[in-house]
Formats: structure tokens, sequence, C-alpha cells
């Protein structure tokens, strides 16, 4: 739709603007379909990408700033906000241009952060309603590049995992903060294993301006149990796996769990959840045959890192917080 030269009339005296900018605001509808195809936020290179085209297709007089077009789309025509985002490990500063003729959500301002990134761990929870919360903690994801296959051990030994996990998790300093729409927002930005995105699908949950690349219910499982800290404690994940229940793929969830290779036990950690969530023995027995012949199998594994009041299931062989009991 492109604006009558009335519409124009009344937005250049509203705002006190000269007339030689009147296309600026006769193609603005232009402008919010190039921003759609860029995802409904914007950049400084995305906004230098859409100028260009708009004075290559002489839709804007060519002598227009890159802030003036700015200051056009956020206090003129009111189509975009301007998020300031905090780089916590650098101490600078981005900025991002958010639309607000659609919803957008925080976590697409999140993942505007990184290329090829997507949600994982305690974002995937929400984005899956594996959760009730809506946390203002956003977990963005990138895996490494491809390396030479990972080579473990045939066995760890019980001291290396004991060591292990008595200290504190490991966690990322890539960390950035933000305000919108008056809730403060932090993000974490990972950077795990390859796995060629095994079980990175796109959803669309509600408030979401479009789809947005998300672990599926299976690889989420998998992740939050592996990374405890990043996804609300074992508590939540507790729930989560609750949840699941009814949803949940097992032989998904055991080939990825293969796929993946872990130099622990990992899977430990899994059954013990699936069996707090009282899966059903069909299940739990498929489940557990294909790890039967684990190198680890005799490893005392940890459900947590740094459990203060723990207590040992023997039949699975790991140790768990007391309050799970409860």
């Amino acid at each position: 739709m492109v604006l009558s030269l009335t519409d124009i009339e009344t937005v250049l005296v509203e705002n006190g603007l000269k007339k030689d900018i009147y296309r600026l605001i006769k193609y603005s509808d232009e402008v919010k379909t190039k921003a759609i195809e860029e995802g409904n936020i914007l950049n400084r290179s995305t906004i230098i990408k859409i100028l260009r085209g708009l004075k290559e297709e002489d839709k804007i007089v060519e002598r227009t700033s890159n802030s003036n077009f700015v200051k056009y789309l956020v206090n003129i025509l009111h189509m975009f906000e301007e998020i300031t985002i905090f780089d916590e490990k650098r101490g600078t500063t981005l900025t991002r241009y958010v639309a607000t003729y659609t919803p957008v959500s925080a976590y697409e301002i999140a993942l505007s952060l990184l290329s090829k990134s997507f949600l994982s761990h305690y974002s995937s929870l929400y984005i899956n309603d594996l959760t009730i919360n809506d946390p203002k903690d956003i977990y963005i994801n990138k895996e490494q590049s491809k390396k030479s296959p990972a080579h473990h051990p045939g066995n760890i030994t019980q001291g290396r995992v004991d060591y292990a996990f008595s200290k504190k998790m490991r966690t990322t300093t890539m960390n950035y903060n933000f305000q919108y729409h008056e809730k403060f927002y932090r993000v974490h930005v990972l950077n795990s294993k390859n796995t060629n995105n095994t079980g990175v699908v796109r959803k669309q949950p509600l408030a979401f301006s479009k789809k947005v690349p998300t672990t599926n219910l299976e690889r989420t499982l998998i992740d939050i149990v592996v990374r405890p800290k990043y996804s609300g404690g074992v508590k939540e994940i507790s729930d989560a796996y609750l949840r699941a229940k009814e949803y949940i793929d097992i032989d998904k969830l055991v080939q990825y769990l293969k796929k993946f290779n872990y130099a622990y036990p990992y899977y430990k950690a899994v059954l013990f959840f699936l069996e707090s969530a009282d899966y059903d023995s069909t299940s739990l027995d498929r489940f557990k045959k294909n790890f039967l012949a684990d190198a680890n199998d005799d490893i005392t594994f940890y459900l947590d890192y740094q459990i203060i009041e723990k207590r040992l299931n023997k039949q699975i062989g790991i140790y768990y917080p007391s309050f799970l009991d409860d």
C-alpha cells in the first residue's frame, strides 16, 4: 500500500518536515516489506542495505543519510524502536532496530546477535512448552566447526568424575543484556560441540514475528542434563521430563545420545529423570538396553555439579540432590 498525497502531507505538517522527504513516507510500506525480509530486526548493515536499495530504485533522495533514515523510521513513522544491547565482556554496546508493526519477542532480538545461532537449554524449554516459567535469561547456541572425531579413552576414572563434579560448572563468558518492553534480559552465548545441528528445528510460538531455530524436544532434554545450570537447575529439568512424557520419542533420544558420543555417561542422568517421571516400563527397557554394554557403566555419575546433600541411586549408579526425593 502506498500512502496518498493527503496522508503524506498530514505526516509532513504534523512533524514539521520539509517536503523533500515525502518519498520516505510515500514508500514506507516498501521499507516494511524489506524489513520483514530481514527478520523484523535491523542492524547497521541491514539499514545500509535497505537504504541503498531504495536509492537504486529512485524511491528516496540520494543525499539521505543513514542517520536521517533511522530517525525517520524510529521517530517519525514509529515503525521501529531502538534497542541498546550491552556487551558485558567488552564493555561496549550494540544497537538493534526492532519492528513495532508486529509482535517481536526478546528471544528474536537475542538471536540477532549471532548468525546461524539457535535457542537451546532453558530457552528451548520455554519454546517447547516444557516450563511454566518465562525466563529472562536467554540461551543462544552456535555449534563449533567440524573437527576430527573425538577419541575418548575406553574408560574414564571414578576419580576424574568425582573431581570434575566437585567443582562449579564452567559457564560462558560471552554475555549480553538489554531492556525491552520494560523487562530486563540477559543473553548467554554458548558454543557447543558440532553435531551438524542435530535436532535443531524452526518454531513460531505466540508473540513471535517469525519462526526461529531451536532445539527440538529430544535434543533439549539431552542438552539440559549436560548443562543443568543453563536450564534452571535439576528441579526444573525433572519437571520438564514429566511434561514431555506424552510427546517424547525414546528411540530418537537414544539415537541422539549415541551420536553425540559424550565422554561421560550422561545416559545415566537421562535415565534418572525418565524413571523419576515414571515413564512406562516398555520405554525404560528400550532405553536401558541401548547402554548395557557401555564402557563406563561402572562409573558412579552425578546429576549436577557441587551437590550439597547428595544421595545415591544404586540401581542407576548416580548421585542426586536429596531435595528431589521431596
